[in-house]
């Protein structure tokens, strides 16, 4: 710009030495005349002056991207060896400070305007350009006709480069920005689609278990609706039978207890009791009575003649006991169980009559002894010999004895 500056000051000062001169001194070309209507010297003054200010601004604040930093050191170390030549040490220090500045930024990207709009067209171009690669015979109609319109599609991209490219940016440093930016972009639309999608799949796992939670409330309030009516009918059920008059609750009938008899099983081998005859008794009793007399009769008074002795009074002796009598037993009594079905006296005392004739004389045990008592010594018997095993014999006899015939070639 400072060049262009130069031209136009120079087309100026040229102007202005026809109008002092005259035409005749001096002459002004087209290209001049061109200069001076479009372009003023100050106007352009103030512009290199704002604009130098706005990347001084940039390089302090390292606001440079990748491409501009190795430019922009190239010719600042340009006019850092100018000024060491010409001993300008101010504008040396000020010119490595600004290296300082540029050396320690990271690279900017731009953003390109309109970028949006790029990305659907430039996915439609790689689709196309996929598709006219392709072998015409495994095209479709329809592939075909995609393919015819890559022209206005390429038309239609450099229109919108046009308006989005920066001043004094070239169609290739453009293309390059451009480029590198759709990358960019294609990247986030993935990331965001796969986050989309995550946050659609946890949206409708929620949803799905909100559902669930809805269904199992819904179930547990008709639950507990149903306990309610249920509670509310059995109230009303026990209030309709406090109304009604109370029955009698009927008593239980007790249980008669069943009297059994407990039976000695050693009765059934004892020999029925037999009574002693009363003239046997009444001869005990008399020879008890006589026993008792003359043991009195031997504590008579001494004779006159000797000394009176107080006669000592004999212990009394013990009456002999009497003779053990057995005990008799008492009379066992006989059970007799209720017929249901009508009396069976006469059965009853056929039954009793066999009875007390199996019970008549000596117990079983009684009559054991009595017979081993009476039996005759048995005499021993010696075990007899075993026999010795006789050999058998046997006799040889001819095969026809047998019934087979010799001459059958069959036994052969």
């Amino acid at each position: 710009m400072k060049d262009f500056l130069k031209k136009v000051q120079a087309a100026e000062e040229k102007l202005y030495m026809v109008k002092a001169v005259g035409k005749v001194k001096g002459k002004m070309e087209t290209e001049e005349h061109e200069l001076i209507n479009k372009y003023h010297s100050q106007d352009l003054q103030d512009k290199i002056q704002l604009l130098t200010g706005a990347v001084q601004a940039m390089i302090d604040e390292g606001r440079l991207t990748v491409e501009e930093r190795p430019v922009l050191q190239e010719q600042l170390a340009a006019r850092r060896t100018a000024a060491k030549e010409a001993g300008k040490a101010k504008t040396v220090e000020k010119v490595e400070t600004m290296l300082v500045s540029v050396g320690k930024s990271k690279g900017i990207t731009h953003p390109v305007k309109n970028l949006e709009d790029f990305y659907p067209l430039d996915q439609e171009l790689k689709r196309l350009d996929r598709l006219s690669k392709a072998p015409e015979k495994n095209l479709s109609d329809h592939d075909r006709e995609q393919v015819r319109k890559r022209p206005s599609l390429q038309e239609d991209i450099r229109r919108l480069e046009r308006k989005s490219r920066m001043w004094f940016e070239t169609s290739e440093e453009f293309h390059r920005r451009l480029q590198k930016a759709l990358i960019e972009l294609e990247k986030i639309k993935a990331e965001q689609a796969k986050r989309e999608a995550q946050e659609a799949a946890e949206r409708k796992l929620r949803e799905e278990e909100e559902a669930l939670e809805r269904k199992r409330q819904a179930h547990r309030e008709a639950e507990e609706r149903k306990e309610l009516e249920l509670q509310a009918k059995l109230e009303k059920k026990r209030q309709e039978a406090a109304l009604k008059p109370a029955k009698a609750a009927p008593q239980a009938k007790k249980k008669e207890k069943l009297q059994r008899t407990k039976l000695d099983p050693h009765d059934f081998f004892q020999p029925p009791p037999r009574e002693e005859e009363p003239e046997t008794q009444a001869n005990t009793e008399d020879a008890q009575e006589s026993n008792s007399d003359d043991a009195d009769g031997l504590t008579t008074p001494p004779s006159s003649e000797q000394p009176h002795i107080p006669a000592q009074t004999p212990e009394p002796k013990p009456k002999p006991k009497a003779s053990a009598v057995a005990p008799t037993k008492a009379p066992v009594k006989k059970i007799v169980i209720e017929n249901k079905w009508g009396s069976a006296d006469s059965a009853i005392d056929a039954e009793d009559a066999h009875v007390a004739e199996g019970l008549e004389g000596p117990s079983l045990q009684e009559a054991a002894q009595v017979e081993a008592a009476h039996a005759p010594g048995e005499k021993k018997v010696a075990a007899p010999q075993p026999k010795k095993k006789e050999k058998k014999k046997f006799t040889k006899m001819a095969v026809t004895d047998l019934g087979f015939d010799a001459n059958n070639p069959n036994y052969r």
